[in-house]
């Protein structure tokens, strides 16, 4: 690699061009990351900000240069004498100087007015300076005051063998730019403000291709090879710091994890799981799960089918996106009610972990007001519960291999519809108290009611679709009105884009298949009560009459024949059984069922078996 080969952050490029221009400088944004330095033509290596700005700054012709923070005080970089903060007035010893704001005030005037070389001072953690930035102490109004009439007053000196202007310079370092007094920065033409951004494509490679070398197997490897694990190292991590591909590289050796499954090291640092919980799924599990999911979703064999094809895209990781971060899997399930869709959800989870409640579900209904993305991804600074933290981004943080489900979407407030996108195109939230919480290892499924009504002229809902008509034109209807809502409704289409394919329409409750729901729930329900002591059966006649009343309307799906149960058989045999003193361990079986103003059953008793 050739001297220069390594382009200059825009940062340094902007300040170097300035310094001529301008005395003071305000520093901010990504000041506590590493950064792209080249000791020597050749050597590409990440160093804190305090080492590559004085390098910078001695390259641009300053000679004099010390640094000042509230804890170390003033210290002398360049050189590294007593000479140049003795010129400041201070009383230094081993090229350092205890100082508090007090001095640092007396200090920026000297170094200002002083004449010889130029100098220049870096005051890091600025932000620190200011207790209250809207209540100035007098040390802290005196200080700030000082230094803008200082911008002011301050004049170019020609300088070094070319002769060329040199300020007397301030740097000043901060979190962001309103950690300063407003009236010192805004409107102040003598002030220069460069924000310092997260490292981009550029930077990242420069240091990839520097850290790669260290990891096992780097050396002897082809050099092909080497350069196909850096851009999908570069790709992985998008969006992170310096310091975190330094802290992923270090994280790799220290756990012999090869250059070539740098993706692992990359993983295990987002979302801090050592093995990848979704090579551990077995396959054999999910190739034979589709008797085993039809056995608890009836009449959706359509839809059983394609949400195992997303969950086997899932755990092979075919069709991932190359930087790795969106999330695993992502379904929208959208239908009638009660029709298997929230089944479905708990049957994969069941599938993935071995227990259907280990999802992690969101009732959307409760997210429809415009301030309530802060439960999600919790209060910004300064706001009530903002130590809380946001319920979303507490469970993907402690859970980070999950299904999400989230419970009717469309009655979500928009504001939240802006975070899913953010996550199905990044796969990551910044939470309120700025954490970045990733979700590469999250499964997602969304349920909703919509295209199942549509409004009136007059507010009123309408039937969009019923249950005589052909699936076909369900699942035409029902897509073209989640299309509308998503289009012309919310005006977020791209977070339909972003699902896809993956909306799965489910059918009705078809007569044939409510039969199936209706024995499936009687028999569980007879075993439930066998398990308890009692011994209780349903004769030929007692079945027929109670199939007839918890099917006469299927309009509400699965749910709504469980409602029927529950009160055609639940009831009446809970009440019949109390009533009657049943013994323990006797045989009853329902003879009649009988309907009014509330159902009754009679059975015969048998002796105890």
């Amino acid at each position: 690699m050739q001297a220069g080969s390594v382009e200059k952050a825009r940062w340094l490029r902007d300040l170097q061009r300035f310094l001529p221009l301008r005395s003071q400088f305000v520093l901010s944004g990504n000041t506590r990351d590493l950064q792209i330095h080249e000791p020597i033509p050749g050597t590409i290596t990440a160093v804190p900000l305090a080492r590559a700005l004085p390098d910078a700054l001695k390259e641009a012709g300053y000679l004099r240069i010390a640094s000042f923070d509230l804890l170390n005080g003033f210290r002398a970089l360049e050189p590294g004498d007593d000479s140049f903060l003795t010129q400041l007035g201070l009383t230094p010893v081993n090229g350092a100087a205890a100082g508090g704001i007090d001095l640092l005030s007396a200090a920026l005037e000297r170094l200002v007015g002083g004449d010889g070389p130029p100098a220049v001072l870096i005051i890091d953690f600025a932000s620190r300076l200011i207790t209250r930035n809207e209540a100035l102490s007098p040390a802290e109004h005196q200080l700030f005051s000082r230094a803008l009439i200082l911008s002011h007053s301050a004049r170019a000196r020609p300088a070094g063998d070319r002769r060329l202007p040199f300020f007397n310079a301030v740097i000043w370092i901060v979190d962001k730019e309103g950690d300063l007094p407003d009236w010192f920065l805004i409107g102040n033409p003598r002030i220069r403000h460069i924000p310092i951004g997260k490292p981009d494509h550029t930077a990242r490679r420069s240091l990839a291709r520097s850290l790669m070398r260290s990891l096992p197997g780097a050396q002897t490897a082809a050099e092909s090879e080497v350069e196909k694990s850096i851009e999908g190292f570069v790709d992985e991590t998008e969006g992170l710091l310096l310091v975190d591909l330094s802290a992923v590289a270090q994280l790799a050796r220290s756990e012999n994890v090869a250059f070539d499954r740098i993706s692992d090291a990359v993983r295990r640092f987002k979302v801090g799981v050592t093995e990848d919980p979704w090579r551990k799924i077995s396959r054999d599990k999910i190739s034979t799960a589709e008797a085993f999911v039809k056995r608890r979703v009836k009449g959706q064999a359509h839809a059983v089918t394609h949400m195992l094809d997303i969950v086997k895209r899932a755990v092979t990781g075919i069709g991932q996106s190359p930087r790795g971060g969106r999330p695993r899997g992502v379904a929208f399930l959208a239908g009638p009610t009660g029709v298997g869709k929230t089944e479905l959800a708990k049957t994969i989870t069941s599938l993935l972990f071995g227990d259907d409640s280990a999802y992690i579900r969101f009732d959307m209904s409760e997210f429809s007001a415009e301030h309530s993305d802060q439960r999600l991804i919790g209060a910004p600074p300064g706001y009530v519960g903002y130590d809380v933290g946001g319920e979303l981004t507490n469970a993907v943080r402690e859970k980070p291999f999950s299904v999400l489900l989230f419970d009717e979407i469309e009655k979500a407030h928009p504001r939240i519809l802006d975070k899913f996108l953010q996550v199905l195109d990044d796969g990551v939230l910044t939470s309120g108290r700025g954490d970045r919480v990733y979700f590469s290892e999250t499964f997602i499924v969304f349920t909703s009611n919509l295209g199942i009504y549509t409004p009136g002229p007059s507010g009123e809902r309408i039937a969009n679709v019923t249950p005589d008509e052909a699936f076909d034109t369900v699942k035409r209807k029902v897509r073209g009105e989640i299309e509308k809502h998503f289009k012309s409704v919310l005006n977020r289409p791209e977070i339909l884009n972003r699902i896809g394919e993956n909306v799965i329409v489910f059918d009705f409750i078809r007569p044939e298949v409510a039969d199936e729901i209706f024995d499936q729930m009687v028999d569980a329900l007879l075993n439930d009560v066998g398990s308890l002591g009692y011994n209780v059966s349903l004769s030929k006649t007692a079945r027929t009459a109670l199939r007839g009343l918890c099917l006469a309307d299927l309009s509400n799906g699965g749910r709504g024949i469980r409602n029927q149960v529950e009160a055609h058989l639940i009831n009446p045999l809970s009440r019949a059984l109390f009533d009657s003193g049943a013994e323990i361990g006797r045989r009853y079986e329902i003879q009649e069922i009988t309907t009014g103003a509330s159902t009754t059953v009679t059975f015969a008793s048998g002796p105890v078996s």
